[in-house]
């Protein structure tokens, strides 16, 4: 992968990710954005010459889940669905406590 595949990995993240999330590194090889709400819940991209690793949170859990994707859309598309997957569980929890009050 070349600087051109983080370039583009980056600009992408910058668009996908909004209030709730910071950036917390953003090298030459790993770009990683954590939530403001849960330091367990991150976003890590490893860019290496052939491949990118990718690592998404799992609801309700301090585990990341890690796959590896061949190009930099590929990377991007995984992250957005797991983002909206996420803000959706997030969301369905949220109506779920407040009926409980």
């Amino acid at each position: 992968m070349s600087a051109n595949s983080a370039t583009f990995i980056s600009s992408n993240l910058q668009t996908i990710f909004g209030e709730g999330w910071d950036m917390a590194n953003n090298s030459d090889n790993t770009i990683v954005y954590r939530s403001t709400s849960n330091a367990f819940e991150e976003f890590r991209v490893s860019i290496e010459k052939t491949k990118i690793t990718v690592s998404v949170p799992m609801p309700n859990s301090e585990v990341l889940y890690t796959t590896v994707l061949d190009t930099p859309e590929e990377a991007c598309d995984y992250i957005r669905n797991h983002l909206d997957h996420l803000q959706i569980h997030i969301e369905n929890s949220n109506i779920i406590d407040s009926d409980d009050e």
